[in-house]
């Protein structure tokens, strides 16, 4: 956006007014070329204020539906542990992961807290869609780049289409948005409408993709139901990990999927909306992504994470049983390894109280941490790639449930 700040400086002698038409003649048109471009720049600031407001209203929809999620997910846990008390880590934040001082950088998995997952620590990555300055951070899409929205059958009906502008979810800039919002009469019977998104890649000297990343706008509130891919050979092709249910992924989050190596030429993905608000007396959809990424990530073979439970500060006792420890993917000690330590210091020598290759922890045999003393366990986990794959294990959170004495 331009600068509002006038540029016309008026042409005349200190003691009076203009003395030729032609001073007159410049003067006008300098202030009316003013005005023109002041009045397309409170235009451009009236689209952009319109849009920003769109979006914070359909995310705030959007977070209160996840809040009424997460306490009900609240009130299950309560009832399946009742008697037991339980902490949780997921990783869309990082401040409870710990590594031990000894381990290299280079072996510690990272905590990605845009999709709430840990996988293998990586060694190389490029996009597909664009490429970034590293030392000034500009990102610069690609030039060959298509993104092509189609209007699906049950959009038909409509009163109007704002369609947005594709290439936004493909841009890498977080600040940007794909929104599509597709209004209908207020007591039109459509509940749900869907639209196709075909994303043809640049061509680039490295063919593979093993990573593939949505964050849906509004997040929480947008089913994905397809996401498919062609190859120079091959047409319509489910993207690996992808849920293979009719349905697809319903009222997506932001998601990541790795997967084996695949040589797309086209990615194609489905959208569903299937909710509605009344927006100037018309029934409206909204929906979108506020980004789409597709990229080749090189990985280690194994890496470690280490998450740190504490107990609350209410808590006046200490640590006794672990009754029950849970990983999301579960644990398996191969592709999966689990670590309970007791102290820091076992923490950081790498000498557990338990691994995952013993006996389950149940209520009824649990560790007893109590002789440490202790306000913290120490969980640690190594991910390890499976042979001859080229993609990441992708760890979602840790829970474990536990006595005080």
């Amino acid at each position: 956006m331009g600068s509002l700040q006038p540029t016309f400086q008026p042409r005349k002698p200190t003691w009076r007014g203009s003395t030729s038409s032609s001073d007159m003649n410049d003067n006008f048109e300098e202030v009316i070329y003013d005005l023109n471009t002041i009045f397309s720049e409170a235009a451009n600031l009236a689209v952009e204020l319109s849009e920003l407001e769109s979006r914070l209203r359909y995310e705030c929809v959007g977070l209160n539906q996840r809040m009424m999620a997460v306490s009900g997910l609240i009130s299950a846990y309560e009832v399946s542990t009742s008697g037991y008390k339980m902490l949780h880590e997921d990783f869309y934040l990082a401040t409870n992961v710990v590594y031990p001082a000894t381990l290299p950088l280079e072996e510690r998995c990272i905590a990605d807290t845009q999709f709430g997952v840990a996988t293998l620590p990586v060694t190389n990555s490029f996009s597909k869609l664009y490429t970034t300055n590293f030392s000034t951070g500009d990102v610069y899409q690609a030039a060959d780049l298509s993104v092509v929205v189609s209007e699906g059958a049950s959009e038909g009906g409509n009163v109007s289409i704002t369609p947005g502008t594709p290439l936004y979810a493909c841009d890498g800039m977080g600040a940007t948005y794909w929104e599509r919002k597709v209004q209908f009469n207020r007591d039109y019977y459509k509940n749900e409408i869907s639209c196709t998104m075909d994303i043809a890649l640049p061509s680039t000297s490295n063919p593979y993709v093993n990573k593939f990343f949505i964050k849906p706008h509004p997040d929480g509130m947008v089913d994905v139901t397809e996401v498919k891919y062609d190859t120079l050979t091959t047409q319509d092709n489910r993207l690996p990990e992808f849920p293979t249910a009719v349905e697809g992924e319903r009222d997506l989050r932001n998601r990541m999927y790795s997967f084996n190596n695949i040589q797309p030429t086209k990615i194609k993905l489905t959208f569903k909306q299937r909710n509605w608000e009344i927006e100037n007396n018309y029934k409206t959809f909204v929906y979108g992504a506020q980004e789409i990424g597709i990229e080749k990530v090189e990985y280690k073979a194994s890496g470690k994470i280490g998450i740190r439970f504490t107990l609350p500060s209410y808590e006046t006792k200490l640590f006794h049983y672990i009754t029950t420890l849970r990983t999301i993917p579960d644990y398996d000690d191969s592709t999966y390894k689990v670590s309970i330590y007791a102290s820091e210091s076992d923490f950081n020598a790498d000498s557990p109280a338990w691994v995952s290759s013993s006996p389950e922890l149940t209520t009824t045999s649990p560790l007893d941490v109590l002789l440490y003393g202790s306000k913290q366990i120490w969980i640690m986990i190594e991910l390890t790639q499976e042979t001859d794959t080229s993609h990441s294990p992708l760890l979602e959170s840790v829970t474990i449930t536990y006595t005080t004495a």
